[in-house]
């Protein structure tokens, strides 16, 4: 049963950012062409790619995360025993679950503000906050993300 909720979270991250690559693409070409075709903008389509690429960018980075496809220069880690380099790693891990918690205790701010300030978005006048909660949910996935990847390091076996 665990297992399978793993993979569930799993494919849900994954399918959540071909989604929203999917949306914001159909959306953009159907853009360009009302605006150089039917000399016709839709400017709420601006606001809902730019609440995409925020969903994108975060949820992204914790799939990344998840697969180990983060960037790394591992020039000088290469050069270290097992043990100093798997402490390399942790501190990776810790570094990005403060980057996430950062991210969701600013985003929680920022949505809060919105919300009892009553912005609205310019296009379609919808309320800012309903775009904003997107960021400190977002930093919760990414932080439950390097927590778990730095359990998981944590209790691996150094291999030798």
């Amino acid at each position: 049963m665990e297992k399978r909720m793993k993979k569930m979270l799993s494919l849900l991250e994954d399918n959540i950012c071909a989604i929203i690559l999917l949306i914001m693409t159909l959306l953009t070409c159907v853009n360009v062409f009302a605006r150089y075709v039917l000399n016709s903008s839709m400017p709420f389509v601006e606001e809902l790619t730019s609440l995409g690429l925020i969903v994108l960018s975060l949820t992204g980075a914790a799939v990344a995360a998840k697969r180990g496809a983060h960037l790394g220069l591992t020039v000088v880690t290469d050069f270290m025993p097992a043990k100093y380099q798997k402490l390399c790693i942790l501190l990776g891990h810790l570094l990005g679950t403060a980057f996430g918690i950062l991210i969701l205790y600013f985003g929680f701010l920022m949505a809060k503000q919105e919300f009892v300030l009553k912005q609205l978005t310019a296009g379609m006048q919808w309320p800012e906050w309903m775009f904003g909660m997107f960021v400190p949910i977002s930093g919760a996935v990414l932080t439950a993300r390097y927590i778990q990847l730095f359990v998981v390091t944590l209790l691996k076996k150094e291999e030798e």
